[in-house]
């Protein structure tokens, strides 16, 4: 498949560099766009001082891609509203996002919600603990 423009969702843990390299690996045969972003899902409001904070971190995970990064973007609220939303609006064709697999990820999982609100291929990367 060859995808126009992939979305990377990170959580700023370790982890988001095995998910950011499954996304690049499936972009540089195509040499599509790929972007990243940061769901805040625990705050209504994030200071300016926090957001900066967070793109800056944005950014360096860009840098240390090594592979030129679209966009970078900080949203808040429900992940899959949010995510829904970044996709359509940008013209997102897969969005590739992380999964650990522990107890707590089992009861309260992400991605049945991410699969029904995402009008994109989605790609579910394992993560181990």
């Amino acid at each position: 498949m060859n995808y126009q423009h992939i979305l990377v969702a990170v959580d700023l843990t370790p982890s988001s560099q095995v998910v950011i390299d499954k996304a690049i690996s499936l972009a540089k045969g195509t040499n599509c766009k790929v972007s990243f972003v940061f769901v805040d899902v625990n705050s209504v409001f994030i200071a300016p001082r926090e957001e900066h904070k967070i793109e800056h971190e944005l950014q360096v995970l860009a840098k240390k891609s090594g592979y030129p990064i679209t966009d970078t973007l900080v949203v808040m609220g429900d992940l899959h509203i949010k995510l829904s939303g970044v996709v359509k609006r940008m013209g997102i064709d897969l969005v590739v996002c992380g999964h650990h697999h522990n107890f707590l990820s089992r009861l309260f999982s992400s991605v049945p919600k991410l699969a029904n609100a995402v009008e994109a291929d989605l790609l579910v990367v394992y993560l181990k603990q």
